[in-house]
């Protein structure tokens, strides 16, 4: 009896080793494989929250296929109603034409009332703007963006991840450095 007690222990020592040695092996593959994802979300380095949009020309246009393009896509939250929206657009609307095959701009409203009709009229006061995309916002977006203000942006890069956000209203100056930055 002495020697089954024996063999016993032997057996659940090794049995339990072994488990041991898998858990071990299986906490090690799901911690690599955890590193390897990357996260969502609106901070530096994060890859934003896909959305889809009809734009004021009546194209769906989804993030994530814009991203496959390979080219910095610039996120901009305004309003057809705020001031510093519109000095925004003439600050852009002086140096936008140099880069828009290079970068994209999608501007979304921020004002759930305003629809693609009064976006497009908007467009039409910037001229210079013809290939900047409009869209009217949706509450999704403007909850995974934590957008309250006008003049959001984010700048995300060619790899898909943000690289740049702020608000704030920029004069001609500061929108060339940023386009200069992310290209």
């Amino acid at each position: 009896q002495i020697l089954m007690c024996i063999f016993l222990i032997f057996i659940i020592s090794c049995t339990g080793q072994n488990n041991a040695d898998n858990l071990e092996l299986k906490i090690k593959s799901e911690n690599q494989e955890l590193n390897q994802i990357q996260v969502i979300g609106t901070r530096i380095g994060e890859i934003p929250y896909d959305f889809a949009v009809v734009s004021t020309e009546g194209k769906a246009v989804r993030l994530s296929d814009l991203i496959k393009e390979k080219k910095p896509i610039i996120v901009y939250f305004m309003a057809t109603w705020c001031p510093y929206c519109a000095e925004d657009y003439a600050a852009l609307s002086k140096i936008y034409r140099n880069y828009e095959n290079n970068i994209t701009f999608i501007s979304i409203s921020l004002d759930l009332s305003e629809n693609l009709l009064e976006l497009k009229e908007y467009k039409n006061k910037y001229p210079e703007l013809k290939n900047m995309i409009f869209a009217p916002g949706q509450n999704q977006i403007l909850i995974d963006y934590s957008i309250t203000k006008t003049t959001s942006k984010y700048a995300i890069g060619k790899n898909g991840t943000i690289i740049y956000r702020s608000i704030g209203a920029a004069d001609e100056q500061q929108w060339l450095q940023l386009f200069n930055s992310i290209l």
